[in-house]
């Protein structure tokens, strides 16, 4: 029977022999520090982690969670199918690059969008795929060799299938921890950490220290724009956050969860009618899981508050915030979107195309 990705009728999706999927990917622990010895680092894209399984004609873009991603990113897969070996399994993110960096709302966006609109968005952003392991080289399954072993292959495999044109691109990686000391500043804005691999470590879905995760956090002074609580309907205790831009507009860009001690030492909040955020307004669900958040209300735009957070992308937090302190000692006119928005690109030597 002809090998196929494709859903036969009746439902069931046949497998390519050398390798199926859905292939469970392996856990990232998050990490404090950097671990020494026999590692090797590499940036850790801010995308969607994605397998691409190719079997001749047949391409299957699978998912972290298993699902299919092949109909969401046509480029990639036209791109694959370009690629002059007809048999093998990747691992790496797909990604959108933009002016400011990657945006992980255009990703999702991928997934909302009709099939008549796909095409346009397609045009007009289109996503790349970062490799940075390989799984299946032709018909041999690699998942039993070591990571320092597949790396060599996947960077064989770029050598050799490459052809100079994207959006296919081999991610950087080092066993030198001086080199990734470069990267440390695009954490939390372009990057979304470093990831430490043991050099020694096959693909294993069940061992949890093979794969670690470095962030690192920064704090921001934020305004207080308005709140939610309980008392008026909302599913959590929350402070809105905004940051100023260059022509005095306040822009909405998360949330931090608050206790009743803390609200009270920020100061009083005045209630208003009307938003101080300029376009857009905080969601009646939370933008990344679709979970509801309920309702919020608007405050004089006046007191400040410094939080921690981990990563600022598409003029947001990925993730909500952590409350440090009030700050009753800064002007809420000082707080702007300057202190989260990069002043240098991705270094470009961290992508290295096909």
């Amino acid at each position: 029977m002809k090998r196929t990705l494709q859903r036969q009728a009746g439902g069931k999706l046949e497998q390519p022999s050398f390798l199926q999927p859905p292939i469970t990917p392996m856990p990232v622990t998050a990490v404090s520090r950097f671990p020494v010895g026999d590692w090797m680092y590499e940036p850790k894209w801010d995308g969607f982690r994605c397998r691409i399984f190719r079997d001749g004609n047949n391409v299957f873009l699978q998912s972290r969670t298993g699902k299919s991603l092949t109909a969401a990113f046509p480029e990639i897969v036209k791109a694959v199918l370009n690629v002059d070996v007809d048999q093998f399994v990747l691992d790496g993110e797909v990604a959108i690059p933009t002016d400011a960096g990657f945006s992980f709302d255009l990703l999702v966006n991928r997934l909302r969008v009709s099939a008549a609109r796909l095409a346009q968005e397609v045009k007009a952003n289109p996503a790349i795929y970062i490799a940075f392991d390989i799984l299946a080289d032709k018909s041999k399954s690699l998942l039993r060799a070591s990571f320092s072993r597949r790396r060599r292959g996947l960077e064989e495999f770029f050598r050799k299938y490459g052809s100079g044109e994207g959006p296919l691109y081999l991610s950087a990686n080092t066993s030198e921890l001086g080199e990734v000391q470069n990267w440390i500043n695009h954490i939390g804005l372009q990057l979304d950490g470093v990831v430490a691999k043991k050099a020694d470590a096959i693909y294993d879905p069940g061992n949890k220290r093979a794969v670690l995760k470095i962030k690192r956090y920064r704090t921001v002074d934020c305004v207080v724009g308005g709140f939610r609580d309980r008392q008026i309907g909302s599913s959590r205790n929350s402070f809105l956050l905004g940051l100023w831009d260059s022509a005095g507009q306040l822009h909405y860009v998360g949330s931090a969860d608050v206790d009743s001690e803390q609200r009270a030492g920020v100061g009083k909040l005045t209630p208003v009618k009307t938003t101080p955020f300029h376009e857009r307004q905080p969601e009646q669900k939370s933008h990344w899981s679709g979970e509801p958040s309920g309702p919020w209300q608007s405050v004089k735009p006046l007191r400040v508050a410094e939080v921690r957070y981990d990563h600022f992308s598409d003029a947001r937090f990925r993730h909500g915030c952590t409350l440090l302190r009030a700050r009753p000692d800064k002007p809420a006119q000082d707080c702007g979107l300057d202190q989260v928005l990069p002043d240098n690109p991705v270094e470009q030597n961290l992508l290295l195309k096909r």
